[in-house]
This record gives C-alpha cells, sequence and structure tokens, in this order.
C-alpha cells in the first residue's frame, strides 16, 4: 500500500466520521427543536374535554343524589302528615277521656255533697223525733193518743230512717262506682297520653330525618351549582382557544339561518337531528340549502362524530379545504363545525354559529391546521 493509497484511506474515512457526527448533531438539534416546540406549545381546547366529561358525570351523580333526596323528603312529608293525622286522633281521644274525667270528678263531688246532705237531715230528723235525746220511749208512748198513734210514730220514725239509710247506700255506691270509673279514666288517660307522646316522638325522629334530607340535597344541589359554574369556565376557556387560532372574527345578522330566532340554548330538533343554533345545525342546514344532500345524523350529531359519520356514509373527509366544505374541529367537548365560505392561503374564511357558546351567527378566518374537512 503506497503512502497515496493510506492518504486516501485516511481521507475517506475522515469524511464518513464528519459525515457521522453532523448527522448526530443534527439529529440532537431536531430533538431540542422539538423538545422546545412542544414545551412551547399554547394549551389546545380538546386538554379540557376529560376535565369536562369528569365534570359532567359528576353533576348527573349530583343531581341524581339530590333528586333522590328532594323523593326521599317529598315521602318523609308524607309519612309526618299521616303521623300528625294519628297524634290529633289520638290527642283528641285523649281530650274526651280528660274531659270524662273531669264531668266524673264532679259528679263524685255531687255525690259527696249529698251524701253529706242526706247525712244531715238525718240527724235533724232524729233530733227533732227524740228531741235531741231528752225524751224516753215511756214519754212518747204517754204523749201518743193509743197503742196505733205510737205504733204509726214508730213507723214513720223507721220509715224515714229506712229511706235515708237507702239515700246514703245508693249514694255511697254511686261514689264507689264514681271512684272505679275515675280511675279506669285515669289509666286510660296515662296509655292515651303515652301514645301521644310516642307519636310525638315519632314525629320529631321523622321531622329530625326531613330535615336530614333536606340538607343533604341542598349540599347536592351545591355541589351540582359548582361543577356547574366549573364546566362554564372551562367552556370560557374553550371558546377563548378557539377565538385563539381564529382572526377577523364579526358578528352580527343571521346568515340566513332559518331559525336564528330560536331560544337559546334548546333542544329543538331541525330536520337533520341538531339541536337549532347550535354549530352542526347551521353547518347542515348550509349543505341542504346548496341542494346537496345532508344525511340524518340525530343522536350522533356532535361535531366531533361527523368525520367518522361522513366516512361512513362514504363521504371524503381529509385536510384540504375547498369551498363549500363543513370545516370540524376536534377542540372540546362537542367539537366545532364551521362551513367553509373561502380557501386563502393557510386559512379558511368561515361562517358559523354558536362560536362562543351564544348560539350567534358569526365569520370569522381560521387556520386550516388541525381541521378536517368533509366534502359533501
Amino acid at each position: 500500500m503506497t503512502i497515496h493509497t493510506k492518504l486516501q484511506k485516511t481521507s475517506k474515512n475522515h469524511v464518513k466520521i464528519t459525515k457521522t457526527k453532523a448527522l448526530a448533531a443534527i439529529g440532537m438539534i431536531a430533538v431540542l427543536l422539538s423538545v422546545f416546540t412542544i414545551s412551547s406549545r399554547p394549551a389546545k381546547a380538546d386538554q379540557f374535554d376529560a376535565q369536562i366529561a369528569a365534570l359532567k358525570k359528576q353533576v348527573q351523580a349530583t343531581q341524581a343524589a339530590a333528586d333522590a333526596k328532594a323523593a326521599d323528603a317529598n315521602t318523609l312529608k308524607g309519612k309526618i302528615a299521616s303521623i300528625q293525622a294519628d297524634i290529633d286522633a289520638a290527642q283528641h281521644q285523649l281530650d274526651l277521656t280528660n274531659l270524662e274525667i273531669k264531668q266524673t270528678q264532679v259528679r263524685i263531688e255531687a255525690a259527696n255533697r249529698e251524701l253529706d246532705h242526706q247525712k244531715a237531715i238525718l240527724k235533724d230528723n232524729l233530733r227533732t223525733i227524740y228531741k235531741q235525746g231528752d225524751v224516753s220511749p215511756i214519754e212518747v208512748v204517754a204523749s201518743s193518743r193509743d197503742l196505733s198513734d205510737f205504733v204509726a210514730q214508730q213507723e214513720y220514725l223507721s220509715a224515714i230512717k229506712q229511706k235515708i239509710d237507702d239515700n246514703l247506700k245508693k249514694i255511697d255506691s254511686l261514689k264507689k262506682e264514681l271512684a272505679n270509673k275515675k280511675d279506669q279514666l285515669d289509666a286510660q288517660s296515662n296509655q292515651q297520653a303515652s301514645v301521644v307522646a310516642g307519636i310525638n316522638a315519632k314525629k320529631t325522629e321523622q321531622q329530625n330525618l326531613l330535615a336530614q334530607t333536606q340538607g343533604d340535597e341542598a349540599n347536592y344541589r351545591k355541589l351540582a351549582d359548582q361543577d356547574n359554574a366549573k364546566i362554564a369556565d372551562l367552556r370560557r376557556q374553550q371558546a377563548a382557544i378557539i377565538a385563539s387560532f381564529s382572526s377577523n372574527v364579526r358578528y352580527g345578522g343571521s346568515g340566513g339561518y332559518p331559525w336564528a330566532g330560536a331560544p337559546f340554548p334548546n333542544s329543538i330538533a331541525d330536520p337533520w337531528g341538531m339541536y337549532q343554533r347550535q354549530c352542526v345545525s347551521y353547518t347542515a342546514w348550509k349543505v341542504a340549502s346548496s341542494g346537496r344532500h345532508m344525511p340524518y345524523w340525530g343522536g350522533r350529531g356532535n361535531a366531533y362524530q361527523w368525520p367518522s359519520n361522513a366516512r361512513a356514509a362514504g363521504i371524503p373527509v381529509d385536510g384540504n379545504p375547498r369551498p363549500g366544505d363543513v370545516a370540524i374541529s376536534m377542540a372540546g367537548s362537542f367539537g366545532h363545525a364551521m362551513y367553509v365560505e373561502s380557501v386563502n392561503g393557510n386559512k379558511v374564511h368561515v361562517s358559523q354559529y354558536n362560536a362562543n357558546w351564544d348560539g350567534q351567527y358569526s365569520t370569522s378566518d381560521v387556520s386550516i391546521a388541525g381541521l378536517q374537512f368533509i366534502h359533501f
């Protein structure tokens, strides 16, 4: 091998090494650039999808729980009303018993007074006949006109005494009867009072449960409101991101859309199964109004579903825009549909509804990058 050959081989090796180093350096620069590009890339609207979806599920769960608590509260209210009716009925019976006790007590007191009165009559009659014990039986006989008169006086005295004794027995029997009745009524009153107290305790328990249930319902409603507020905030951020890749945004007019005056938001379906004043309803109407066939996609009409719907229907979808296409952004929870009015370099001029979650018509210039175009 000559010196020239050696030099030639060394030169070739040097070139190979130089190329290898250069390629390695270029690869490193590419990696660094890609890292820098990724790290400095702005947020995308679709990064909120998972958060919104999770919050929606949470809202549905909390609202369902709140509705269940509301149903429980209505059931408890019905139970409390029924318990209150039981309380009213038991209290009415107790009031009647207590009234009967009072009436019985009045009769007992009247019987006591009558008993005392009959006893007084007996004493007075005895004192009158016997002159308080000063008249002897012989004097009675002596004062009588004859034996028959004496017997008559004795019989009269016995009759009076017997009558008073009978009255005393009747009154005493009535007293005992009334006393027994009062004892029974007292026992009945105590039992009824216990029933009323027990029902009242049950009512208090149900009222406490109702208060707790209503408190739980309020808490669930509050959580749902908080999550809805978070969803609204995320949607505002989505709208801001959509606005960030849009320019020359202009509002005004209706774009000829026939349902521009419909309430918003609503659940009123257009002929293609889309809710009116949503972006997809507008683009469906635009396609149909141009004389082209617009399939019915109700039930799967979110904008992010349109590319797969179109492919399934044999309608071409790609990244190359043409006027009359429907441009689809996959950003956000539902995506966004726009009608391509014209193509201007790396941007398309579009008309649309609800770009800012407001149900309004607008036009704007949008970057082609990241969009999918459906060629109806």
